[in-house]
C-alpha cells in the first residue's frame, strides 16, 4: 500500500526561506563582511557562535550609552573652554564612573540575553528534531523508483492493506 500522507511545505514558506537565504548570502558575501570573516577574530567568532551573539548583543546595547557619553563629553569640553576646568574634571569623572556602571550592567545583561536566546534555540532545535524523528520513524522505504527519484514509503505494521492494531 502506498503512503498518501506526504508532508508538503506551503509555497509561501518556501518563498520566505528562499528570500531569507538569498538575503543571508548577500550579507555573508559582502566584501566588508568577508574581510572581517577572514581575520583571526572573525574565524574565532565563527567557531564560537554563543560568544558572537553575546558580542553582537553587547555592541547593539552599548551604542546608546556611548553616544550619550560622547555627547556629554563634547558639551563638557565646550564648557571647559569657557573656563570651567574644575567643573569639567568633576563632571567627566562622574560621567566616566556612570558609563562604567552602565556598561558593566549591559555586559551582564547581554550575557543573560544570550543565555536565554541560546537556551530557546537549543530547546526548539531538540523539540523539532524529536518531532520529525518520530514522524519519520513511522514509515519505511519499500522501493525507490530510479527513473523519477521518488521514494515510496509505507507505514510500519501494514501488510495486505490492513493496519496492525
Amino acid at each position: 500500500m502506498q503512503c498518501n500522507n506526504v508532508t508538503t511545505i506551503p509555497k509561501g514558506l518556501l518563498q520566505l526561506r528562499g528570500s531569507l537565504s538569498s538575503m543571508m548570502d548577500s550579507l555573508y558575501y559582502n566584501p566588508k563582511v568577508a574581510e572581517l570573516m577572514n581575520t583571526s577574530m572573525g574565524q574565532y567568532l565563527n567557531g564560537h557562535p554563543f560568544l558572537a551573539m553575546a558580542v553582537l548583543v553587547f555592541g547593539a546595547m552599548a551604542t546608546v550609552p556611548i553616544g550619550i557619553f560622547l555627547t556629554f563629553a563634547t558639551v563638557t569640553f565646550i564648557g571647559a573652554t569657557v573656563g570651567l576646568v574644575l567643573l569639567e574634571v568633576f563632571l567627566l569623572s562622574l560621567g566616566g564612573v556612570s558609563l562604567l556602571c552602565v556598561l558593566s550592567a549591559l555586559a551582564i545583561l547581554s550575557i543573560l540575553v544570550s543565555l536565554v536566546l541560546g537556551a530557546c534555540y537549543i530547546t526548539s532545535y531538540n523539540v523539532l528534531n524529536f518531532y520529525y524523528s518520530q514522524r519519520v520513524s513511522r514509515y519505511r522505504v519499500t522501493r525507490l523508483e530510479s527513473a523519477t527519484n521518488i521514494t515510496v514509503m509505507e507505514q510500519d505494521g501494514e501488510e495486505d492493506g490492513k493496519p496492525e492494531v
